[in-house]
């Protein structure tokens, strides 16, 4: 079920890898750069750093590696460390999940996130400027390709290369990790039958996640361990919520009152989105990164990426609630405390010389 689950969204990935693939034959992708270079200067970047951002639309590894071709380290810096907030291919089947089960009729969801992505990384990009960074001092010189009428051949042999590594990860990661997730859920610590899965090693796990989602509105230990599972693959969040549900791909994807019903509203699945789109990536992405930053700058990148897309869903769930049911959502005291303390301290560290 879990691996059913993603390789359903196979459509929308194959549709996303093959407009992509026109864009960059036919001489597009420079033309951007040049664009959105007086735009990004604003927010310490160059228009370099746009081309790793839309390379990492379909994947956020490959897009991070794109950085290396930015000479100058503090935009390449903070280039990496934005790039993962672009919706990748891998996050797709989280968006059409979450869309089609709380918000049936609301075409706004999905674009929705691309647009946060985007005031993400301008305001990610001023405070990474403020907080670590100075001024940028390179100049923009990149040589502009000839339009030419882009390969329906070429776009779809880049559509079949991506949609054949997309299903070997199914086969292969997604679906070990599933048979881990399934077995940490039926297994307890001394590696007997769980009588139930709250005791489970899973359960366990996700019962210390629950304390630190709380502020997001967030109840259950199912949403802390399938965020967990996120990190190896963020298709696996769709997989590993199937498992725990105990429910059939075509169940999750259900009208609202469903399964998912069970853990989430309207307002926490867009935070629980929103948590998981904007916090660190996969292990892969988050080791690309440190082969572009080092050790020093990766955990400072991931301390960063971390904050964002906690406080981002916080944001949602507590205001969403208030907004829309007149009701704070569970863990309001604690979102307060949160919210002051971070308040605080990126005061200090504005305030102070740049580290």
């Amino acid at each position: 079920a879990g691996v059913g689950a993603v390789i359903g969204f196979l459509p929308l990935i194959m549709v996303l890898f093959f407009c992509l693939a026109l864009l960059e034959d036919s001489g597009y992708m420079a033309r951007v750069a040049l664009i959105m270079d007086r735009h990004f200067k604003r927010i310490g970047l160059s228009g370099k750093s746009i081309i790793p951002m839309i390379v990492g639309s379909g994947c956020a590894i490959p897009g991070v590696m794109a950085t290396r071709t930015i000479e100058d380290v503090n935009e390449k810096r903070i280039t990496t460390i934005l790039t993962p907030y672009v919706p990748c291919g891998a996050k797709l089947p989280i968006i059409a999940l979450f869309a089609t089960v709380f918000f049936p009729n609301a075409s706004w969801v999905a674009p929705s996130m691309y647009i946060l992505a985007i005031l993400v990384i301008v305001i990610g990009g001023l405070l990474l400027k403020k907080l670590f960074l100075w001024d940028s001092t390179s100049v923009f010189i990149l040589e502009l390709p000839e339009y030419k009428k882009p390969s329906l051949k070429y776009a779809v042999n880049q559509m079949l290369r991506h949609s054949k590594a997309f299903i070997y990860k199914a086969a292969t990661i997604i679906l070990v990790m599933n048979t881990l997730v399934w077995l940490m859920q039926e297994y307890n610590w001394i590696l007997q039958p769980a009588a139930d899965q709250g005791q489970s090693m899973l359960g366990t796990i996700g019962s210390v996640l629950e304390v630190v989602l709380t502020p997001l509105g967030l109840s259950g230990w199912q949403p802390g361990a399938a965020a967990i599972t996120g990190f190896v693959a963020k298709e696996n969040v769709v997989s590993s919520l199937a498992i725990l549900l105990g429910a059939a791909a075509e169940s999750v994807l259900s009208t609202p009152g469903g399964s998912l019903a069970q853990l989430f509203n309207p307002v926490t699945a867009y935070a629980f989105l929103v948590f998981n789109l904007f916090t660190p990536p996969c292990f892969a992405a988050i080791g690309a990164m440190k082969g572009e930053l080092g050790s020093e700058w990766l955990w400072k990148g991931l301390l960063f990426q971390i904050g964002v897309g906690y406080t981002l869903a916080m944001l949602i769930s507590q205001i969403g609630s208030l907004v829309l049911y007149k009701t704070p959502a569970p863990g309001m005291p604690a979102a307060i405390v949160i919210g002051a303390v971070l308040g605080i301290f990126l005061f200090i560290k504005i305030k102070s010389p740049a580290a």
